[in-house]
């Protein structure tokens, strides 16, 4: 097999750690894994933003500045390029982020900003939930753009918001999610590596205990 097949394998296994330790020998692990995270294989994808996060995480934790270059290199995708080009880079930014929340708390509002483009905002709103399931007080500033999206007519979108906002601890948005706790809707969520189907309404539900927790 070669290394881009062990790779997928170890994708498929949800194996993170194993791909992140293979990286640090082998340099190609990256260039496979942003190749994976424009697959239209929807899970393959979010698998591959979160070994991406799991491979900046190690590397940062033994030497800040290499573990700053797959970052930087979402953030020129993000500020560089069309959204069309760089859609992928918000999920893969938020998983880089929330691996070593402690080495890498000056991206987070970074990665919020841009929320408002349509073709980046899911990731963007998923990066907001790992980020805030560990530092909400980093990216507070961004809760009334993410209940902007609450509103929205894509469904996607509408239930990331709403699943976000719990982990942001976002007080602000208790009105707003009280009115789509009976949203039949459904759309997927990736978390702790699957694709979990999800209503609008029980994310809404979701939040507002955590909120209420909080």
């Amino acid at each position: 097999m070669s290394l881009k097949d062990d790779i997928k394998t170890l994708l498929d296994n949800k194996e993170f750690e194993a791909i992140a330790k293979l990286a640090q020998d082998k340099q190609r692990v990256v260039r496979y894994l942003f190749s994976f995270l424009y697959s239209t294989d929807d899970l393959l994808h979010w698998r591959a933003a979160e070994a991406l996060g799991a491979v900046a995480g190690r590397r940062a934790s033994n030497d800040t500045d290499e573990g700053r270059n797959i970052p930087r290199r979402l953030i020129w995708s993000l500020a560089e390029e069309s959204g069309a080009t760089a859609w992928p880079a918000p999920e893969a930014l938020g998983a880089v982020v929330s691996s070593r929340i402690s080495l890498f708390p000056d991206l987070a509002p970074i990665t919020l900003s841009f929320i408002e483009d349509p073709i980046l905002s899911r990731g963007v709103l998923w990066a907001a939930r790992k980020i805030g399931e560990q530092r909400p007080d980093l990216i507070q500033g961004s809760i009334p753009g993410v209940i902007k999206l609450l509103s929205d007519d894509d469904t996607t979108l509408r239930g990331h918001a709403a699943w976000a906002l719990g982990a942001m601890r976002a007080e602000e948005a208790r009105e707003a999610l009280r009115g789509l706790q009976d949203d039949p809707d459904t759309l997927y969520i990736y978390d702790s590596g699957e694709l979990i189907k999800k209503t609008v309404g029980e994310l809404a539900k979701a939040s507002l205990a955590e909120i209420a927790r909080a």
